[in-house]
């Protein structure tokens, strides 16, 4: 293969939280290191960061300074006198200095590149791409991982005091955008609605996954534990207490079945308190038979994650609504017969009855379908197989790779004529 001329690559910058991932693993993160994997020689990968561990430096790594640590006495006497009044117009100019900061930040960071970039990849989150486009002549697409309009009040944080300002500035942030890509059709077209705004250059283009090995691959054996694998967060947006209770209701009738929960506690908030999953557990789970089958692992290694799912019955994952989310297609890729509930991206990703089943978003339907799977080793085997082939088909690093390049080439050929 030749190498590509300099000349003609496309420089991509990519916003991470952190990097390498496998120190700070987050979704953002994830998707990044997955669509690595499917670029090919045309295109010049460079991640911005603010976290940089372990790592030498690098052409393809740039560090994201926090000025914002380094402000005068007076600027951070300013923004406690600002965060103190409790005001609405005091919170909105302390909100904006706070993004101007990261705006400059990422800025510098851009210009520091030994390469100019083409195109920069951001998340929509804060809203900082609307105060980064008149900083940079750089594009910039913007990612619709998890608008907040959607995720706060599933969290109920709507009422929080910079609720309405995050929403405010990540809608202009989107608006202005050269470019815009979102990996469910789902969070597109609430956008749309939500901002009333016609993107018509935006583009669905789903969040990749790689190809499991085989040996990391679910496969189906009567001899093993009979457990239900659930990977997520414990509170309201993960679904958590949904989990609980659908598998109270299937483990009373299912007397062998258990739970495995893998994942951080954050609590769900109930009549005003934050509950934790112990203690959800006491209070809306009396029979001892069905507690004593639960097993909390809190959070767990990737390599501890991939021998839990190879050796579980059935994966599910309940979420209140998720965009397009890493752990289910993670799950399909090493063929774990899952049941989902129908909301959002995981719709779109999920074909009900051939590489999955869908269940409504209530504790009866998961457990109805999570029954229906353990009675039913055929069907669970013929769904393990059916998402393998259609995660490769679909989701594979290559093909969304090379949906993404040719947008980014669409996104150059608007900027360069406009």
């Amino acid at each position: 293969m030749t190498q590509t001329d300099k000349k003609d690559l496309i420089r991509v910058g990519y916003t991470a939280p952190s990097w390498p991932l496998n120190h700070v693993p987050n979704g953002i993160g994830t998707y990044i290191q997955n669509i690595l994997k499917g670029l090919g020689e045309e295109i010049k990968p460079i991640i911005l960061t603010g976290t940089i561990i372990d790592s030498a430096p690098r052409d393809d790594l740039i560090y994201v300074s926090n000025s914002a640590k380094n402000r005068s006495f007076l600027q951070q006497l300013l923004d406690k006198i600002l965060y103190s009044l409790k005001s609405p117009h005091s919170q909105s100019i302390l909100y904006q200095r706070n993004l101007t900061y990261i705006a400059q930040d990422i800025s510098l960071a851009i210009q520091q590149s030994r390469e100019p970039l083409d195109i920069l990849e951001m998340e929509e989150t804060f809203g900082v791409a609307n105060f980064l486009i008149n900083r940079s002549k750089v594009a910039i697409v913007t990612r619709l991982h998890g608008p907040w309009f959607i995720h706060g009040p599933i969290m109920q944080m709507d009422e929080m005091s910079d609720y309405k300002l995050r929403v405010c500035h990540e809608g202009k942030g989107i608006k202005m955008s050269h470019g815009v890509t979102s990996p469910s059709l789902d969070v597109l077209e609430k956008v749309r609605e939500y901002y009333d705004i016609a993107l018509p250059h935006a583009e669905v283009i789903p969040n990749p996954v790689c190809e499991v090995s085989i040996q990391d691959q679910w496969q189906y054996n009567p001899n093993n534990a009979p457990f239900i694998l659930v990977v997520a967060r414990f509170d309201l947006h993960k679904g958590g207490d949904l989990a609980l209770k659908a598998f109270r209701l299937a483990a009373l009738r299912n007397k062998d079945i258990k739970l495995v929960f893998v994942g951080p506690d954050r609590g769900v908030p109930i009549e005003g308190n934050n509950i934790n999953f112990n203690q959800y557990i006491e209070q809306f789970i009396p029979e001892d038979k069905v507690k004593n089958r639960i097993q909390f692992l809190g959070s767990c290694s990737h390599d501890q994650i991939s021998d839990l799912r190879k050796n579980s019955l059935v994966t599910l994952v309940c979420s209140r609504y998720e965009n397009f989310p890493l752990s289910l297609l993670e799950a399909l890729s090493a063929g774990c017969p899952t049941v989902a509930t129908s909301v959002g991206g995981m719709k779109e990703i999920v074909v009900d009855g051939y590489n999955g089943l869908l269940a409504e978003l209530s504790s009866e339907s998961i457990a109805d379908k999570l029954l229906e799977l353990i009675d039913d080793p055929l069907k669970m085997q013929f769904l393990s197989k059916n998402a393998i082939q259609d995660c490769k088909k679909r989701f594979s690093p290559e093909v969304v790779a090379a949906q993404t390049i040719d947008y980014y080439k669409s996104v150059i050929a608007r900027s360069s004529s406009s």
